[in-house]
């Protein structure tokens, strides 16, 4: 095996595609080791199997899920921490995959075991329907490392649940329950522990049984009216703008030392 096959063998394995069962395709994050972090190749190959399965026939939907118990920790603190501002502007760091997951057309569904953080959390917030649990953990903790959400965390969870949950989630890294998020309509479908999947597949069924068509338009025109009050171009550039600062390097440096950040409130 050449060393590009060997690349693109380790690639596939970071995301495991179960055989189409009834129209249901289920994409795994598979970084046990990282829990789930969402690394560069990661997040190409689960795009590349997203615009597999969105010009597959015989997909109707797909289901997103993590190996390990775990759903995914967010984004790699490895990458962030070779970014600095331009850095992140330059490769538009996460822009492809918001753009990527914006175009698959067809419901997608998300199941949730363990823990959805960061870019995990965010991941979550482009699906259709989140599948959880009780004792999932829901959480935005970008500040504890002097960042803030850049995959549309800020946005989509305000338009969710509104200004002043959001304030606490993201500002004071409050997490949610899976119990807490499902009464505050974020989640779909609370399920058992252990049974997230299953309630992710037993949902995409029911999706099945309907018109392709008419579902896809639906959510078309209910992502339209979501996206109107939305502006991620705007909380991206504040993403890449916290890139530069010193409380972002001296952020991700505590964490990967596991001790307690010290700021000095400069850019």
């Amino acid at each position: 095996m050449t060393q590009e096959e060997e690349k693109e063998t380790a690639s596939k394995n970071l995301v495991l595609v179960d055989a189409t069962t009834s129209g249901v395709q289920v994409l795994t994050l598979n970084r046990p080791a990282k829990r789930n972090a969402l690394s560069q190749d990661l997040i190409d190959e689960l795009l590349r199997q997203l615009t597999v399965a969105l010009r597959d026939q015989s997909v109707s939907s797909v289901v997103i899920t993590g190996s390990g118990g775990f759903f995914s920790a967010g984004a790699d603190i490895k990458e962030i921490s070779q970014l600095d501002a331009e850095g992140a502007r330059r490769v538009r760091y996460l822009e492809d995959l918001c753009d990527g997951v914006r175009k698959f057309r067809k419901p997608l569904i998300v199941a949730i075991e363990g823990k959805a953080l960061g870019g995990g959390f965010e991941l979550a917030l482009m699906a259709d329907f989140i599948v959880a649990t009780p004792s999932t953990e829901f959480g935005l903790p970008e500040v504890n490392i002097g960042l803030i959400p850049g995959a549309g965390g800020t946005q989509r969870l305000t338009n969710t649940l509104g200004k002043y949950r959001a304030m606490r989630i993201i500002l004071l890294n409050e997490p949610l329950s899976g119990t807490e998020a499902s009464d505050l309509g974020l989640v779909a479908l609370l399920t058992q522990p252990g049974e997230a999947l299953q309630g992710a597949l037993d949902l995409a069924a029911k999706l099945a049984s309907k018109s392709p068509s008419a579902i896809m338009l639906a959510k078309e025109a209910i992502c339209r009216a979501d996206e109107l009050g939305q502006d991620e171009h705007f909380e991206r550039s504040l993403y890449y703008a916290a890139f530069g600062s010193k409380d972002k390097r001296e952020g991700v440096a505590a964490f990967s030392e596991k001790r307690s950040p010290v700021w000095n409130g400069s850019g």
